[in-house]
């Protein structure tokens, strides 16, 4: 079908056309997401980006996609009721800042056969996770693949920054956009207005939606341990805790003068592909920075009344000088088993760091409006708490 003129009053046409790719039409209780979704294509009309061409298919795409999730978990769910009942218990949480180590931890983690994780293509597809062996026939899977060489052939820079494999673990925050009422929205698409509304509202029924999701696609390995990986889990600690009251969670952290242009860097990389020339860079530094330096402070507020002990908190300089001591550490001081097999794997990965396949992420720092000393002054509580001066 054809893109409407508008975004605004799309939802049917949008829904008509994630049901046609999908051959579903149970999206779930509306009231849990409409909201957000009705937010967000006004906003993508009244303030949103300016467009290149095939901009505003991108856009479009990336909804119709979250709606497809949706109708993939809830026809799982209805033909696996049960799972819904059962929270997964104990969680390994990783989260902090971007750009702060999240993603080199959680990918040097996720070696561990103990653990799994959100493999990205079944968080574009959600449903039990099949053998491994055969994802490579799996229809799902081999779009997932294809999704990304298309993304990646428009922005061939973001795999240096930021590579995203499909059978490799991913964020919550691919699941948790399916909510509608999320962070990536805003930092994919400059919607200025739509983000006003998000940061008013409560994450909870998107983690309870979380934790239906990853019961769903663990229903097969219900006795391995989860692990979690999203920077947004800052800015949510109260809501996370309601939904994983038991969870294990490691704070990561950076100087935030080295790690947001990193970050603004990223999401410049990620906007070309529908903003091209145009994307703003400024905006995007002024966004992360008020963004981050409220969820430092969030979450400060927010550890402040939960239980300590099921925080650690590691320095990215710390992960990158002794990474397998910051593992042990970590495995210490929440009772997890280390084996020597999985110290070994550790150690392959970090030899063969996959990660740096693509070259080094290069950007000018200056560029975002991110004066260092507007930075340390904004995230001074945040900085002096964790011993970052």
């Amino acid at each position: 079908m054809s893109l409407p003129k508008r975004f605004t009053g799309a939802e049917e046409e949008l829904h008509e056309s994630a049901s046609g790719a999908a051959g579903l039409s149970d999206f779930g209780s509306s009231a849990q997401y409409m909201p957000g979704l009705t937010q967000l294509l006004n906003a993508l009309d009244e303030d949103g980006p300016r467009f290149a061409p095939g901009g505003r298919e991108f856009a479009w795409n990336a909804v119709v996609g979250a709606l497809v999730s949706r109708l993939m978990l809830v026809e799982g769910l209805r033909k696996h009721a049960d799972v819904c009942l059962q929270t997964p218990r104990r969680p390994l949480v990783i989260t902090g800042i971007p750009r702060t180590g999240t993603t080199a931890l959680h990918k040097l983690l996720s070696v561990d056969p103990q653990f799994q994780g959100l493999e990205k293509w079944l968080t574009v597809f959600p449903q039990p996770r099949p053998p491994r062996d055969t994802w490579a026939g799996h229809a799902h899977f081999r779009a997932t693949e294809a999704g990304l060489q298309a993304f990646f052939k428009s922005a061939p820079e973001m795999r240096a920054a930021h590579n995203i494999v499909a059978d490799e673990v991913d964020e919550c925050l691919e699941i948790l956009k399916q909510g509608f009422c999320s962070n990536l929205w805003g930092s994919s698409f400059r919607v200025p207005q739509y983000d006003r509304w998000w940061r008013e509202q409560s994450e909870l029924p998107a983690y309870h939606y979380l934790a239906k999701t990853i019961s769903l696609i663990g229903v097969s390995d219900s006795g391995k341990t989860w692990l979690l990986k999203n920077p947004g889990h800052l800015m949510q600690l109260p809501a996370l805790f309601e939904v994983f009251p038991d969870a294990c969670v490691v704070q990561t952290h950076r100087d935030p003068v080295e790690a947001l242009p990193s970050l603004a860097s990223v999401l410049a990389m990620a906007r070309r592909v529908s903003e091209g020339d145009q994307v703003d860079r400024q905006e995007i530094g002024r966004r992360e920075l008020d963004n981050w330096a409220s969820a430092s402070e969030a979450a400060i507020a927010a550890r402040a009344s939960l239980p300590k002990k099921q925080f650690i908190d590691v320095k990215q300089a710390d992960l990158h000088a002794d990474p397998i001591g910051t593992v042990r550490r970590i495995y210490g001081y929440f009772g997890f088993r280390l084996t020597p097999e999985t110290v070994d794997a550790m150690r392959r990965r970090i030899e063969e760091s996959p990660e740096r396949a693509y070259g080094a992420h290069k950007y000018a720092e200056d560029e975002f409006g991110l004066a260092p000393a507007a930075v340390r002054e904004r995230f001074s509580c945040y900085m002096t708490t964790y011993g970052l001066h």
